[in-house]
């Protein structure tokens, strides 16, 4: 028995911070003497805390989810990009695994873009795809990431327009913060997730299981409802082919 891993990147603004009040809750419940987490869990509050603030700024000005869903396309390409370079390091093929590690030098020059700011991303991921279309276009070729690198392109170019065409400065500073404050909390639940899942192995899963039970019930009705939503997208994106 574990905590199932749960992305949080397709969430809107509103269902990320439903989802740790109800995890927030479901702690209390089942109490930090039992899970073990208490100083985790006290850095935690303090980041839903400002999560929460975030949030509130965000409702006040009335800003849409649309600028904060095409940023977490953009960097779903990119950090799929990531995992397959690093995926391609063991390939069986020598050339595959040679033109990888060469790749893998380039992403970590560049480091973690998604965590940028929104103008300073879009640059660097500019300069990224550049890199990937010249230099290293061979390379690009030889893993298998010349679609990847397409789609990223596309995915910053719709980031960029829509901001550009749709959002002041100071509404884009607005959702930055959302976008900061809902890494933090998430680095406090994915270690604290880690802790139990490993509490369980050393000490059997007795004292967690109703626990994780029920923080996997939560789990994989979020994991419904964005399904339905992806689902929803597809078919309202393919329905202008399918009429002609």
């Amino acid at each position: 028995m574990k905590i199932t891993d749960f992305s949080f990147i397709r969430l809107r603004n509103e269902e990320h911070f439903q989802f740790f009040t109800s995890f927030r809750d479901l702690v209390l419940v089942f109490t930090l003497a039992v899970l073990k987490i208490e100083l985790l869990f006290n850095l935690f509050l303090a980041a839903y805390a400002n999560e929460m603030a975030a949030l509130d700024v965000v409702r006040k000005n009335a800003i849409s989810d649309d600028l904060v869903e095409a940023d977490d396309e953009r960097d779903s390409v990119f950090r799929g990009m990531s995992d397959a370079v690093k995926s391609a390091l063991n390939h069986f093929n020598t050339d595959i695994r040679a033109a990888a590690k060469r790749l893998q030098i380039v992403f970590s020059t560049y480091g973690n873009l998604t965590i940028k700011p929104y103008d300073a991303e879009t640059g660097s991921l500019n300069s990224l795809i550049n890199d990937f279309t010249t230099t290293y276009a061979a390379d690009v070729a030889t893993v298998g990431l010349t679609e990847w690198v397409t789609e990223l392109a596309a995915k910053n170019k719709a980031f960029d327009d829509l901001k550009n065409n749709r959002y002041s400065d100071e509404a884009s500073k607005t959702i930055l913060r959302m976008k900061q404050e809902r890494v933090k909390t998430e680095e406090l639940y994915h270690q604290m997730v880690e802790r139990i899942n490993a509490l369980i192995v050393v000490e059997g899963s007795a004292a967690y299981s109703e626990f994780v039970a029920e923080l996997n019930k939560r789990i994989e009705g979020y994991n419904n409802t964005i399904a339905i939503r992806r689902a929803k997208s597809k078919k309202t994106a393919t329905a202008p082919a399918e009429a002609k």
